[in-house]
């Protein structure tokens, strides 16, 4: 408890400073000039093209669900996954990563450790569409950028991300594939742990790598691997859009860097809807691309309202239509592996 005291605070310490920094020679009414003049047609398509993420997030989980026997509703799904992004607005530390497989093991009937494991597949699978769309990047960057230093970060930025997760995939397909000898090595390591929580860990090891078995077929893989493109994509039109709301003449690739630096920012500790640091780093990213201080801030503002607020409150109706509470998932324990039927 100590520990999640200590890490609340140093995320809303880091969302501070970002609050801070974003506002502390604010101009509001250059910010305000620059918002009323924004298209709100692209906004609102902006918004409604971020929203399809999570479906496309909650077909992707059903295709990974599937070797595993149990053919899940896209519907039950859905409604798990924007649950989760609801929470992680509200809640600090990322607390939706909890609820998503709590209320998808209510829905399906699936044990909470394989949820959680295939919660992991989806990351390294969204490392996967992190590489495509700073490929994408690659391909779409104009012919003379007049910035050829930045064009050098990029493609760097683009070979670093891409080994990582060429990396992930080996090692998650290693643990899939080698069942028992990874099994073996886990057990080995667990001789040094006290011999109460060895069973415990073993339990979750054993549900983990049952939640990898999409790696055994080719065809769930495929899929995945197209829709987390996909997805990928998606967010980069929608970023696109607001571009084009905003009157910035911006290539797609400015789109496409700015979703990936979206990805980086959210992953950061910070305080309850991600106040602060979100609005930082996607102003210093528009600044990047010659965009001036107002139409960077006001963007980062509009964004931020794009982004969160639509998913938040279609979760919240969710969660409610669920018969969850906040207090509810904050009181589940992470170490139940049974998952309740609903």
């Amino acid at each position: 408890m100590r520990t999640a005291h200590i890490r609340i605070t140093a995320a809303c310490f880091l969302s501070a400073i970002g609050v801070w920094w974003f506002a502390h020679d604010v101009m509001w009414s250059d910010i305000w000039m620059v918002s009323r003049e924004a298209q709100f047609g692209w906004i609102a398509l902006a918004a409604t093209t971020l929203l399809a993420e999570f479906l496309i997030r909650a077909h992707r989980w059903r295709v990974l669900l599937r070797p595993l026997g149990h053919d899940v509703r896209l519907t039950d799904l859905w409604s798990a996954t924007v649950i989760g992004a609801a929470v992680n607005t509200l809640v600090p530390l990322r607390a939706g990563e909890l609820a998503k497989p709590m209320v998808a093991a209510r829905r399906t009937g699936h044990k909470l450790s394989t949820l959680f494991a295939t919660n992991v597949m989806e990351r390294v699978f969204d490392l996967l569409g992190m590489v495509s769309i700073l490929l994408m990047m690659v391909v779409a960057l104009p012919g003379d950028p007049g910035n050829s230093e930045l064009v050098a970060n990029l493609h760097r930025y683009g070979s670093f991300v891409g080994i990582a997760a060429i990396t992930a995939l080996a090692v998650f397909f290693v643990l899939a594939t080698r069942k028992l000898a990874a099994r073996h090595i886990f057990e080995n390591i667990l001789r040094f742990a006290p011999p109460p929580v060895r069973p415990p860990f073993l339990n979750l090891f054993d549900g983990f790598v049952a939640g990898l078995g999409s790696a055994q077929n080719r065809t769930a893989l495929i899929q995945a691997g197209l829709l987390s493109v996909a997805m990928w994509l998606n967010g980069a039109v929608a970023i696109w859009c607001l571009f084009k709301a905003f009157g910035f003449s911006l290539p797609f690739a400015a789109a496409c860097f700015t979703g990936v630096a979206i990805a980086l920012t959210v992953a950061l500790p910070q305080a309850p809807g991600f106040i602060g640091v979100f609005h930082v780093a996607i102003e210093k990213t528009m600044v990047l691309w010659g965009i001036p201080d107002a139409e960077s801030k006001s963007f980062a503002l509009v964004f931020w309202g794009v982004s969160f607020v639509p998913v938040t409150l279609v979760g919240l109706i969710a969660m409610w239509r669920e018969g969850l509470s906040m207090s509810d998932i904050k009181s589940v324990d992470a170490g139940d592996t049974t998952g309740p039927s609903q």
